[in-house]
C-alpha cells in the first residue's frame, strides 16, 4: 500500500507533468508504430490525466478505445470512441466508459494501462480488481503495452503473483522506460 500512498502524494503540477510526459512520448510512438487504434483509460482519483494523450492521437488520426466494465464487475472490454468527452458515467460509479461496439482485442495497436506499481522486469500491480491482467493476454503479441505509473512507484522488486502481467514499457512524469 506504500505505492498507493506515494501515488497519491504527488503534487498536482507532478499529475500534470506526468500527463505532458505521456503526450509527449507515446503519441509519437503510436505514430512511428503507424498504430490505427491506442486503448487507454479514464482516470481514477490520482491516476495520470490521458486527455492530452487522447487529444494529440485523435489530431494526429488515431483512433482511441476506452475500456467498459462488463457486467461481472471485472472483465474489461474495449470500445472505440470519439475521445474523452465521449465517455459516460457508468451507474453508481467513478468509471467513465464508452458505449458502442466492443472490439476485438486483435484490432488494438497500442494499450496504456495503468499501473499502482510496476517492478524492474516491468510487471505491473493494477488496483487488485484484475481486470488488466485478464485482458492483456488477449492481446496479439505484436500489441505494444505501456504502463502509466509514477516515478515513485517504480520498484527494484514487488510483489508478484501468477496473474501479474508485465508490460513493455512504462512512462511515468520522468519519461518513458524499457526493461532495466
Amino acid at each position: 500500500w506504500r505505492a498507493l500512498a506515494r501515488r497519491n502524494q504527488r503534487a498536482a503540477t507532478t499529475r500534470r507533468v506526468h500527463s505532458q510526459t505521456l503526450a509527449d512520448f507515446i503519441a509519437p510512438l503510436a505514430l512511428v508504430r503507424v498504430a490505427r487504434l491506442v486503448a487507454l483509460f479514464h482516470p481514477i482519483g490520482a491516476e495520470v490525466d490521458t486527455r492530452l494523450l487522447a487529444n494529440a492521437l485523435l489530431a494526429a488520426g488515431v483512433s482511441v478505445a476506452y475500456p467498459r466494465l462488463r457486467s461481472d464487475n471485472v472483465t474489461v472490454d474495449f470500445v472505440a470512441c470519439a475521445g474523452p468527452s465521449a465517455l459516460v458515467q457508468r451507474p453508481r460509479s467513478r468509471l467513465m466508459e464508452p458505449a458502442g461496439p466492443v472490439l476485438d482485442p486483435a484490432e488494438i495497436d497500442l494499450l496504456v494501462a495503468p499501473a499502482l506499481a510496476v517492478n524492474g522486469a516491468l510487471v505491473r500491480l493494477g488496483q487488485g480488481g484484475g481486470s488488466y491482467d485478464r485482458y492483456l493476454p488477449t492481446l496479439p503479441e505484436t500489441t505494444l503495452t505501456i504502463a502509466a505509473v509514477a516515478a515513485a512507484c517504480c520498484l527494484p522488486w514487488g510483489p508478484v503473483d501468477r496473474h501479474d502481467r508485465g508490460v513493455d514499457l512504462v512512462c511515468t512524469e520522468a519519461g518513458l522506460f524499457g526493461p532495466a
